[in-house]
C-alpha cells in the first residue's frame, strides 16, 4: 500500500469539491481511503506537500494523426482537411512513422496530464494496431478507433462498408477491453465522408461486440450544408445519425454547436453525449457551443482537445478557452473535465473522482507560480485554469502507477 500526502481535491460534484489530506493506494491500483489524518496503517509514505492532487483529466476527443498538424491555420473545416490532414493521415501507411509519431503522442499526454483519452487513429488497420500497441505499454487509459471514410476523400484513405467491418473486429477482438484501459471505437469520420451504407455497417458491428462510437456532428455551417446536399431526404445532420444507428449510450459526437432544439431532443433521447472542444472551436472559427441549452436538455457534456484543430494537448489550456466560450466556475470547469469525461464513457464508476474504491487515477500538480496551495480553492483552481500549462504537471499516475516522469 502507497499513502499520498498533499492537498487532494476531487469533483464529485460541479459547485463543491471535496478535500483531503492524505489517500491511501493499494496494490491493485484502487484508492482504499481518503482522509484529512494520516492513515492508522503500514505503508509507503509519498509525500506531495504543497502541491495539488487532482483526479486524472479525461480528453475525450483528439486526433493522433494530427499530432504534429497543430496551428494550420485555413478559411475552414474542409479546406484544411484538404490541405493539411487528409496528407498528413496518408503518412500513416507507414507503420514505422505511426509508430514513431503514436509514442510521441501518448508521451504527450501523460506529461500533460491526461489520464484519459479517447482517440481518433488513422484510416489505416495497422496504424490502429500500432497505436493500441504503443498504448498498452505507456499503460494509459483509452479509447482508440480506426477512421472511417468511404467519399470525399483521398483514394488511399477510403474503404468499403465490408472491410471496414472486418478491421473493426479484427482490431477490437484484441484489444476491447485490454488490461481494463483500453476500448475500441466505430470511428466514421463524419457524414460527408461516410455513404449510410457505411454508417449503418459501422454502427451494426459496435452494437453487437458493445464497442464505442464516435464522430464528429455539426461542427461548422458549410459542413452542415454539405450534409444536407449528401443526404436531402433529412431534416437534420443528426437525423442522418440517427437512422444510421450512429447515436446511443456509447457514443460521444464531438462539437455539436450548430443544433436546433429538435436535434439536442434526439441526443438526449439516445443518451448520446458530447464532446465539447472549445479551443478547435475558436481556431478554426466555427463558432462558439451553447453550454447552457446543451445542458438544459440534459446533455452528458466531457472536454476535448481536438488536436490538431485544437492547438493545445495541455487541458488546462482547454479549460481557459471552455471559459471563454461559456462563463463558469472553476469547480464546475473541473468537474466537466474528470467526471464530466469519465460519464461520457460510461466509467464514473472507475474513474473521474478520487472517491474509495475508484482506480487512482490522479495527477500531481505544482501550483507555484500561479498559486500557493494554501490559497482559497477558489482562487488556486481559477489561476490553474486560466493560466496553468503542462509546465503545473509534476506527475501522472493511472491504476496506481506513476506513467510520468517514468
Amino acid at each position: 500500500m502507497r499513502i499520498y500526502h498533499g492537498r487532494i481535491v476531487s469533483f464529485e460534484d460541479s459547485s463543491s469539491p471535496k478535500e483531503y489530506g492524505y489517500m491511501a493506494v493499494g496494490e491493485d491500483g484502487k484508492i482504499i481511503s481518503l482522509s484529512q489524518e494520516k492513515p492508522d496503517a503500514e505503508g509507503e509514505l509519498i509525500d506531495y506537500s504543497g502541491y495539488l492532487i487532482l483526479p486524472g483529466f479525461v480528453d475525450a476527443h483528439i486526433h493522433l494523426p494530427q499530432f504534429h498538424r497543430r496551428a494550420m491555420v485555413s478559411d475552414s473545416l474542409l479546406d484544411w482537411l484538404e490541405r493539411y490532414i487528409f496528407p498528413a493521415e496518408m503518412k500513416f501507411s507507414d507503420g514505422e512513422f505511426a509508430r514513431k509519431v503514436s509514442r510521441e503522442f501518448f508521451s504527450a499526454l501523460l506529461r500533460n496530464g491526461t489520464t484519459t483519452a479517447v482517440v481518433y487513429s488513422s484510416s489505416h488497420r495497422e496504424a490502429t494496431e500500432i497505436a493500441f500497441e504503443e498504448a498498452a505499454k505507456t499503460g494509459i487509459r483509452a479509447v482508440i478507433g480506426q477512421v472511417l471514410m468511404d467519399m470525399n476523400g483521398p483514394e488511399e484513405l477510403l474503404t468499403t462498408p465490408e472491410r471496414a467491418v472486418n478491421d473493426i473486429r479484427s482490431v477490437a477482438l484484441k484489444w476491447h477491453g485490454f488490461d481494463g484501459r483500453l476500448f475500441y471505437a466505430v470511428t466514421p469520420r463524419f457524414a460527408v465522408s461516410c455513404t449510410m451504407d457505411l454508417m449503418k455497417a459501422a454502427s451494426n458491428v459496435a452494437r453487437k461486440m458493445g464497442l464505442y462510437i464516435q464522430t464528429h456532428l455539426s461542427e461548422q455551417m458549410e459542413e452542415i450544408m454539405e450534409v444536407k446536399k449528401l443526404f436531402p431526404g433529412f431534416e437534420s445532420y443528426t437525423e442522418v445519425y440517427l437512422k444510421a444507428g450512429l447515436l446511443g449510450e456509447k457514443s460521444i459526437v464531438g462539437h455539436a454547436i450548430h443544433l436546433s432544439g429538435r436535434e439536442r431532443r434526439i441526443l438526449a433521447e439516445t443518451g448520446t453525449k458530447i464532446a465539447h472542444c472549445p479551443s478547435s472551436n475558436f481556431f478554426l472559427h466555427s463558432g462558439v457551443m451553447d453550454l447552457g441549452a446543451q445542458e438544459r436538455f440534459g446533455l452528458t457534456i466531457a472536454l476535448g482537445s481536438d488536436v490538431g484543430a485544437g492547438p493545445f494537448v495541455s487541458m488546462f489550456e482547454v479549460l481557459r478557452d471552455a471559459y471563454y466560450a461559456n462563463a463558469m466556475s472553476p469547480f464546475k470547469a473541473f468537474h466537466l473535465l474528470t467526471m464530466g469525461g469519465a460519464r461520457a464513457l460510461r466509467m464514473e464508476k472507475r474513474i473521474g473522482s478520487l472517491e474509495v474504491g475508484k482506480d487512482a487515477d490522479f495527477i500531481v500538480v505544482n501550483p507555484e507560480p500561479l498559486a500557493g496551495t494554501r490559497d482559497d480553492l477558489e482562487v488556486l483552481l481559477s489561476r490553474l485554469m486560466i493560466l496553468g500549462d503542462e509546465r503545473n504537471v509534476t506527475a501522472t499516475y493511472v491504476q496506481g502507477r506513476r506513467l510520468w516522469p517514468s
